[in-house]
C-alpha cells in the first residue's frame, strides 16, 4: 500500500520536484498539496496522511506554526520540514514534533543528497510517535 503524502510549499517547482521525487522514485501516493501554513492544516485533517512535508517561509501562516498546530491536534503526524530556513525556527518545529529536516534547495541530481533525502523520508516513517 504506498505511502499517502501531502506537500506543502508556496512554490509550485518546489512542489512539482518534490512530486516527481516522492511519487516516482519512492512510491508515494500525494493525496494534496497545499500552498501556504493554513492549507497545511485543513489538509491534514482532511486527508490523515501518512507523512506532510512542510515549508517554513509561506504566506498567511508560517510552517512552524503549522507544525505546532498539526502536532498538537495529531501527536502521532509524521512531518518533515524542508526548507532554507534553519536556526530557531527549525529547532522549534522538531521540538514540536517534527520527525526530520530536509535542506533546500533540493538537489535530486546529487546522489549523496538522495541518499540523505530518503534516509530522512524512512526514518520519519518508522519513527515513535
Amino acid at each position: 500500500m504506498p505511502i499517502r503524502t501531502i506537500i506543502v510549499d508556496d512554490s509550485v517547482f518546489i512542489i512539482n520536484q518534490l512530486k516527481k521525487h516522492l511519487h516516482e522514485e519512492l512510491g508515494h501516493e500525494i493525496v494534496a498539496v497545499g500552498r501556504d501554513g493554513n492549507e497545511a492544516v485543513e489538509l491534514f485533517r482532511r486527508h490523515m496522511p501518512d507523512l506532510m512535508t512542510i515549508d517554513l517561509s509561506m504566506p498567511h501562516t508560517r510552517g512552524t506554526v503549522a507544525v505546532q498546530q498539526v502536532m498538537s491536534e495529531f501527536p502521532t503526524a509524521r512531518i518533515v520540514v524542508v526548507s532554507a530556513v534553519r536556526g530557531a525556527e527549525m529547532i522549534e518545529c522538531i521540538e514540536a514534533g517534527a520527525k526530520g529536516f530536509i535542506e533546500k534547495p533540493l538537489k535530486f541530481d546529487d546522489p549523496e543528497y538522495v541518499k540523505d533525502f530518503e534516509l530522512t523520508v524512512r526514518e520519519a516513517l518508522t519513527s515513535t510517535p
